[in-house]
């Protein structure tokens, strides 16, 4: 779909900026060799897609804050010993 030349209405895909406000600030790149170090491979040749490698940063975030969650739940939950033994009065 064209615009006309002479269109001065705002576009749908245009960016708006907020005053006072400078670009938004960079991200680091993400180097999947450094997340996966045990792969063996060159990851970041074999996912050179942003968002893939996005979405594998995602994936080594989740499974840390799951396993920092179940190790809480072990910890919790871990039974405390009592002596079992009946007491007599």
């Amino acid at each position: 779909m064209e615009m006309p030349a002479n269109h001065s209405g705002p576009l749908s895909e245009e960016v708006k900026v907020v005053p006072g406000e400078s670009t938004p600030p960079l991200e680091e790149p993400i180097l999947l060799n450094e997340l996966f170090s045990q792969a063996g491979r060159d990851l970041d040749a074999l996912f050179p897609d942003p968002q893939m490698k996005r979405l594998l940063k995602d994936v080594v975030k989740n499974r840390q804050k799951n396993e920092r969650f179940l190790k809480t739940i072990r910890t919790d939950t871990a039974p405390v010993e009592e002596d079992e033994s009946p007491e007599s009065p």
